[in-house]
């Protein structure tokens, strides 16, 4: 089944003292490119969250954006840096020694001291919150997945359709092709009448003239393998891998066959059809730049 790259998806878990909030959004690119948001004490879990979008991903830019609420934070604590404390008390100790000074060392002296004073946080549980992280995010990737895949059957019935119209067209450029060596023929026969008026003309050198046109302008071969490009893309329309790339090869192909008809076209009838060609192919390749 084809898959767009373009989607959205958001999943919200709401548990005893906490809200966490996922949204994940993608749009068409040539490979696979994450760009996270989270809390800077869920960075830890960035690569984790990279696996899970990557085992159904392969190419798009995709924004992952987290929200966290907690309505009771880890605990905060004061501490005494005991092992600063103890270098000012001896160098404290050695001042007063050194030159003899009066009095106690008392806690004043110490108030105003940098680094003193430490503030630790509680460890945060990451295994507590990956458990809650890697829920959230699957439900949103559900979601985002199950658009990009509604799109990705409209992509497809609609590139399937532009298919069709190139098979028609190709058909119609095969029954013409005859026709316009006849056309050719009659052309010729007439422009040779007007410039040699009562000149007997030899009539297997026209014939020869003719049948040398007729194999410069035949697009059998071309036919035959725009029919084939157009078969493998539709069975890529069917398969359940990503098959953009390969799509946007096939379109490649089906212009140059295209270019080579025009250039051997000496009817205006299929030069119409060739121009009918390279504009649903744009089409095709214009839909093709959104699909995985």
């Amino acid at each position: 089944m084809i898959t767009s790259m373009t989607g959205y998806g958001r999943a919200e878990l709401v548990e005893e003292n906490l809200r966490a909030t996922v949204e994940i959004s993608s749009v068409n690119n040539r490979f696979c490119e994450i760009q996270f948001r989270l809390p800077k004490n869920m960075s830890p879990l960035e690569s984790k969250l990279k696996e899970i979008i990557l085992s159904t991903i392969s190419r798009g830019k995709i924004n992952f954006a987290l929200t966290w609420e907690e309505t009771s934070p880890p605990a905060t604590f004061v501490k005494l840096n005991q092992e600063v404390a103890d270098v000012y008390h001896a160098i404290m100790c050695q001042l007063k020694e050194r030159f003899d000074l009066p009095g106690e060392i008392r806690m004043d002296y110490f108030l105003s001291l940098p680094d003193l004073i430490k503030v630790e946080k509680e460890e945060y549980d990451l295994d507590r919150a990956w458990k809650i992280l890697e829920k959230v995010s699957q439900k949103a990737l559900e979601e985002f997945n199950r658009m990009r895949r509604a799109e990705g059957a409209k992509l497809s019935q609609d590139m399937a359709e532009r298919v069709t119209k190139l098979d028609l067209a190709i058909g119609e450029i095969e029954s013409l092709t005859p026709q316009s060596v006849e056309i050719y023929r009659q052309k010729l026969n007439s422009r040779i009448k007007e410039l040699t008026e009562n000149i007997p003309v030899d009539d297997h050198r026209i014939e020869l003239e003719v049948a040398l046109m007729a194999e410069k302008c035949d697009v059998t071969e071309e036919c035959v393998r725009f029919n084939s490009h157009n078969s493998q893309f539709l069975s890529a329309l069917k398969e359940e891998v990503p098959v953009g790339k390969r799509l946007t090869f096939l379109l490649q192909e089906m212009n140059r066959e295209a270019n080579t008809i025009g250039s051997k076209s000496v009817d205006t009838a299929i030069s119409k059809k060739v121009i009918f060609l390279k504009e649903e192919i744009e089409k095709l390749r214009e839909q093709v730049q959104n699909i995985e």
